[in-house]
């Protein structure tokens, strides 16, 4: 008898230390104020879908060079909670580029590389 309560007891210790684990796990994981899916297309573009969980404030997409230079910028008004815009790299050099998406105090980040494609030359012997 002593033995089951004695057990009982450890078993209650344990799963208690492990619920209180789990709330502090989950406390210290904030919840993200908005999600984004960000793609490359077959085509050279790069698609960037933001949902935002609320509409309280406005999203600011920057895209940066290598050295840190805003290449492109765009402002989308708070009222929007979904929204997509496809970014095309066409004009834009070979090199390393960082996405930045803001919304609030929050920042997600991204970044890519463009590299020039290489063409390959056929020599055909008569």
């Amino acid at each position: 008898m002593k033995t089951s309560v004695k057990t009982f007891i450890c078993a209650f210790a344990l799963a208690t230390a492990s619920f209180t684990a789990q709330a502090a796990d989950k406390e210290a994981k904030k919840a993200s104020t908005f999600g984004t899916g960000i793609y490359a297309t077959k085509t050279g573009k790069i698609n960037v879908l933001i949902d935002k969980a609320n509409s309280d404030s406005k999203t600011t997409l920057l895209l940066r060079n290598a050295e840190g230079s805003i290449v492109y910028r765009e402002t989308i008004s708070k009222d929007y909670q979904k929204f997509g815009r496809t970014l095309n790299l066409d004009a834009m050099e070979p090199g390393k580029y960082k996405l930045d998406i803001i919304s609030g105090n929050e920042i997600q980040t991204k970044t890519f590389e463009l590299a020039e494609q290489k063409v390959e030359r056929i020599l055909t012997v008569n």
